[in-house]
């Protein structure tokens, strides 16, 4: 998660930094390491959005794309059920990175939930990544 609330305000993860997920209220710590994106993680270890993967310098950089307030919004279904977008415009456009490989059932109940929803794929995350995207296409 790239942003949590510290005394009201959303901001990005600083080292020894604790906050609170804008999402549920739960408290995060920030992860502000070496070898990963420094990124916000929920204390309990448990994601109040169950799609939650882990970002990539690549997902980073693609949100960074976009305005500060469209990233990570969260969306709720009347049943309750949580889901952050990658971006979301004004307009209801949900954007959603994805660099690693995920099911088509897992694209579809994705869809299903956001409806109006545009996806950019790491095409060449592997050799043979842009081939299999190719073919899934088709």
């Amino acid at each position: 998660m790239k942003f949590a609330n510290i005394e009201g305000v959303r901001v990005e993860p600083f080292p020894n930094a604790h906050g609170t997920c804008p999402h549920c209220g739960e408290a995060v710590i920030a992860k502000c390491g070496n070898l990963r994106v420094w990124h916000w993680a929920h204390k309990s270890k448990q994601h109040c959005d169950r799609w939650w993967e882990p970002e990539t310098e690549w997902h980073r950089r693609w949100k960074n794309q976009f305005p500060v307030e469209w990233q990570e919004q969260g969306r709720r279904a009347e049943s309750g059920e949580l889901h952050v977008a990658d971006v979301l415009t004004p307009h209801g456009l949900v954007l959603e990175f994805q660099h690693s490989a995920i099911k088509r059932e897992q694209v579809q109940t994705r869809i299903n939930f956001h409806k109006n929803i545009c996806w950019i794929v790491n095409g060449r995350r592997l050799e043979s990544s842009l081939a299999q995207f190719e073919r899934a296409l088709e």
